[in-house]
């Protein structure tokens, strides 16, 4: 038992000490300034890649980089040719005007100008820095949250989403299109156990723990979404044993827009990566299982022979 908490204790520490070398060698492709200190940075990852990303805290370390990465603009190539997103900007003021003018939304409230304390990082040529407010479509408005004790007659074939996801189904909808949904309140606000921004397609309801987003394009609404769980929402939440962002607070979070053709382009390339840390999981709890099974195997014949 001595020796069972000894290495107990040095397992602890290594894997503490693992943890933090891979959070400070991610930290330099992020805090790369030029081309050749992202070179340099990724070079010295990817000769330790194996010893590296061999758990599953490692591999969320890992994907949280590549969001990162990609709203700064660092994870594909800028395209000079690229329509700028301050032609976009215009065409979402153009759409907005045009859905106040039908009565579809209310006209927004002016906004303060972005200051430099709150501009997140250097954005490339083309990009613009915009409000959240400016550039989607709150429709908190068509949200109805229902209680488990009157879904529980109700179960059907339409996802039911809160504040982390789709959480039960129910027998009608809401919502008919694809919108992006952010959590309102709750923990993972702060400590991000699960996606804080996610997309919603086909017919589905949506209760009033989710903040419920619609835009210019799917597109865009993809991207907002990247760039939503790569940030830290830390400064636009209130309450710490209750952690909300409400719409006022959501609505005022600065957001790096880079031109339309790039966010598609950056919308594949996180598909990718993600997909491809998916697979490095998955081969990682494959070997875990197949290392508890022999462990098991060597045990009961270990057992036998005694």
């Amino acid at each position: 038992m001595v020796l069972c908490d000894r290495l107990e204790q040095q397992a602890g520490a290594s894997l503490s000490a693992h943890q933090i070398l891979v959070e400070a060698l991610l930290n330099t492709l992020t805090s790369a300034i030029d081309h050749m200190q992202f070179a340099g940075s990724w070079q010295r990852i990817a000769e330790h890649f194996d010893t590296l990303f061999t758990t599953e805290e490692s591999i969320d370390q890992l994907k949280q980089a590549i969001l990162q990465l990609a709203v700064m603009g660092k994870l594909v190539l800028q395209d000079h040719s690229d329509e700028s997103a301050g032609e976009l900007l215009k065409a979402i003021a153009t759409e907005k005007a045009k859905l106040v003018k039908e009565g579809k939304i209310k006209e927004g409230k002016q906004r303060p100008p972005i200051s430099e304390r709150e501009k997140p990082f250097g954005i490339p040529v083309g990009w613009e820095l915009v409000r959240f407010g400016d550039l989607l479509i709150n429709r908190d408005a068509e949200r109805i949250p229902l209680s488990v004790d009157e879904r529980a007659p109700r179960g059907g074939g339409y996802d039911y989403y809160g504040a982390s996801g789709v959480i039960d189904s129910i027998d009608a909808y809401l919502f008919d299109k694809p919108l992006l949904l952010i959590g309102e309140d709750g923990a993972n606000l702060i400590n991000r156990s699960t996606p804080i921004a996610f997309m919603a397609y086909g017919k589905y309801w949506v209760n009033n723990h989710a903040h419920v987003l619609d835009g210019f394009s799917v597109d865009l609404l993809q991207y907002v979404c990247i760039y939503i769980n790569a940030i830290s929402l830390e400064p636009y939440v209130t309450g710490t044993a209750q952690p909300k962002m409400n719409q006022a607070k959501m609505n005022g979070i600065v957001v790096a827009l880079p031109p339309l053709a790039e966010q598609r382009r950056i919308i594949a390339k996180v598909d990718e990566l993600m997909g491809l840390c998916d697979q490095l999981r998955f081969h990682l709890n494959e070997a875990q299982t197949t290392q508890l099974h022999l462990a098991d195997v060597l045990t009961e014949k270990a057992l036998a022979g005694a």
